[in-house]
């Protein structure tokens, strides 16, 4: 309840309330007027998608056209989508440095193991406030550290259950990047027709930029930031190649888009677009060309997805610098990914699980078979199984 005393001094002054108030609006009033409209753009385009559901959800097997890769140098077939991201590499950090200390020795799988081992993605490509990677023995309290240590820095993900593993070693690494525009872009209502590279064209929904020298588009426009643009040596109108960063504000991540020629695997057309996207910015155009201009158009399909991966080319295969040798058990990684006209959503993990060998029960020889009461100490039927004369055949 308000003192007496204050309700008096103010009833006192009431030119001073008066100033106060007015010096208050004058702070908060630009400052909402500035961060405001953003804020609110950004949560009223995260609304409109909530209720959307992805275009695809569940495990990779179910995906006929779509190949994930544990490294940006694993070949690239043609014809198929490929995705990457580092989640999993972080968690084969994990074990590789901190728990075996040395290159992992899979001679089944030499090849991805190689390619893994060989890998300088880390932690340290993203920003520390949006990752987590963490492996150890499970005798030393992995499970439990990784478990309190994701409670406290991300307690709305749930990390998967790793109760199942009570021996051996494990890994776990999680991400999450989101990326909002500062300015959302316009949608294109009715859609795109997105052709792919056999010439299939696929009607699907989109959004960018169009009469963008109108003034109600020109924050939008000057968000757009031109990297590359190669184009036609018969046709200087018509783009070749191209690059955009589709919002110079984000901060700590970018988020580019390029229209290029694929180079054999991810790592060597990202080489590709380096050197193109240097070449770019080579004077004495490059101040007026890397900006989106007025009569510029832009339009990107969307896409909503979240998949579910095992390596399962690494599953079973034996870790043989492990003391003892011990089998992977399992190689997961999960990403859900959504990109639409008011920016980027990824989020990622992965586990890797270096068990105990296990141990094969299998009475494909001769064996023997008895019953009896728990508590009583001589069986009622007794078999020896010498021969398959009274098994079921098939």
């Amino acid at each position: 309840m308000e003192s007496p005393e204050k309700a008096g001094a103010e009833a006192k002054h009431p030119r001073k309330t008066r100033s106060r108030l007015i010096v208050l609006a004058v702070i908060i009033v630009p400052v909402l007027a500035v961060v405001g409209p953003r804020i609110w753009r950004y949560a009223a385009g995260r609304v409109e998608y909530a209720t959307k559901a992805p275009t695809f959800s569940g495990s990779s097997d179910g995906l006929k056209q779509t190949l994930i890769v544990p490294t940006l140098d694993t070949p690239m077939p043609p014809g198929r989508n490929v995705i990457w991201c580092s989640s999993f590499q972080l968690a084969w950090n994990e074990v590789r440095d901190k728990v075996i200390g040395a290159p992992l020795a899979v001679p089944d799988a030499a090849e991805i193991a190689a390619r893994l081992n060989a890998a300088t993605q880390s932690v340290s490509d993203l920003d520390a406030k949006s990752v987590y990677a963490a492996g150890g023995r499970i005798k030393d309290g992995v499970r439990e550290r990784i478990g309190k240590d994701m409670a406290a820095k991300f307690p709305s993900h749930a990390v998967p259950d790793v109760s199942a593993y009570t021996d051996g070693i494990l890994a776990y690494s999680y991400l999450i990047a989101q990326v909002p525009f500062k300015y959302p872009f316009r949608r294109i209502e009715k859609g795109l027709a997105f052709t792919d590279s056999y010439g299939t064209q696929t009607r699907v929904t989109g959004f960018g930029l169009w009469k963008a020298y109108l003034r109600p588009f020109e924050n939008i426009r000057e968000q757009v930031r031109v990297l590359h643009a190669g184009r036609d040596a018969s046709d200087s109108e018509r783009l070749t190649e191209c690059a955009l960063d589709l919002c110079c504000h984000s901060t700590p991540y970018q988020i580019v888009v390029a229209r290029v020629t694929p180079m054999g695997s991810l790592g060597k057309t990202l080489e590709y677009l380096r050197t193109q996207m240097a070449s770019f910015e080579k004077p004495p155009y490059y101040e007026q060309d890397r900006r989106f201009g007025g009569n510029d158009e832009l339009r990107i399909p969307e896409m909503f997805w979240r998949l579910d991966h095992r390596f399962k080319e690494l599953i079973g295969r034996a870790v043989a610098n492990c003391s003892p040798p011990m089998p992977i058990v399992e190689a997961l990684q999960t990403i859900e990914f959504r990109l639409d006209r008011s920016g980027v959503v990824l989020d990622s993990d992965s586990m890797l699980a270096v068990a105990a060998a296990p141990r094969h029960f299998e009475f494909d020889r001769p064996f023997l078979v008895y019953m009896k009461k728990r508590d009583a100490e001589q069986p009622f039927l007794v078999m020896w199984v010498d021969n398959a004369e009274l098994l079921t055949r098939r």
